[in-house]
């Protein structure tokens, strides 16, 4: 699979205002599901972010590429462990499983802390590389001689679509699917490159999101629907 700078802005030019619009239409509508529209935007700029780290690897610019990886990390690495959870747990009203995402959520961001924060204070910490027309950002990890980097993509796993399956809402039921999937994909085809593409495959389904938020309030019939 062929990743470029047209690529990325191309989906950060699609993602933002439509994150724009969910955030709008959610405030009217349902003010409940406004951190789940942040994520088309938040996806947006991420992509944004990568599109300047690919403008940089092309031009030989290392500040370039600096800057721009640590902002695609804020999002990959931080943003979306501490988010998902909250923004899940923000909109669930079952109270045995809100508790549970309360602890989802202080763990992912205390975890995404971990791993981030390293990267960006360090220099030597991160190194992008290209590899099959794709991006690897190379992490130095705290745990690195502590932990297999599996099971600590099992745990980035398990914040992110344990969290989005824990909701008794039937359409994010549907979006962890969606997710799930992305990922299984990703790391069958793309590990050389994972979390880049399954940023970008996610940044993709995050126009899901859009759609579920337009036909809030519609009278369209797919409203909000609770699981047994």
């Amino acid at each position: 699979m062929c990743f470029s700078a047209t690529a990325s802005f191309t989906l950060c030019g699609a993602l933002v205002p439509a994150g724009v619009y969910a955030i709008a239409r959610a405030r009217k509508v349902n003010p409940d599901m406004l951190p789940f529209a942040i994520y088309p935007l938040a996806f947006g700029i991420q992509q944004g972010f990568e599109g300047f780290v690919w403008l940089g690897m092309n031009a030989g610019d290392a500040g370039t590429v600096a800057w721009a990886s640590r902002g695609f990390l804020f999002f990959s690495h931080f943003f979306w462990l501490a988010w998902v959870p909250f923004s899940v747990h923000w909109f669930e009203d079952d109270p045995a499983r809100k508790r549970l995402l309360t602890w989802l959520s202080v763990s992912g961001f205390l975890y995404g802390l971990t791993i981030f924060l390293p990267s960006f204070l360090f220099g030597g910490w991160l190194k992008v590389v290209e590899i099959n027309y794709s991006l690897d950002y190379k992490t130095v990890l705290i745990y690195e001689d502590l932990v297999n980097r599996t099971v600590l993509q099992l745990i980035y796993a398990m914040l992110v679509v344990g969290a989005l399956a824990l909701s008794t809402d039937r359409r994010i039921q549907v979006f962890a699917g969606m997710v799930a999937v992305s990922l299984l994909v990703t790391y069958a085809f793309y590990a050389y490159a994972f979390i880049s593409i399954w940023c970008f495959f996610a940044a993709i389904l995050s126009g899901y999101l859009v759609y579920i938020i337009a036909q809030e309030g519609r009278g369209s019939g797919y409203g909000l629907q609770q699981s047994a």
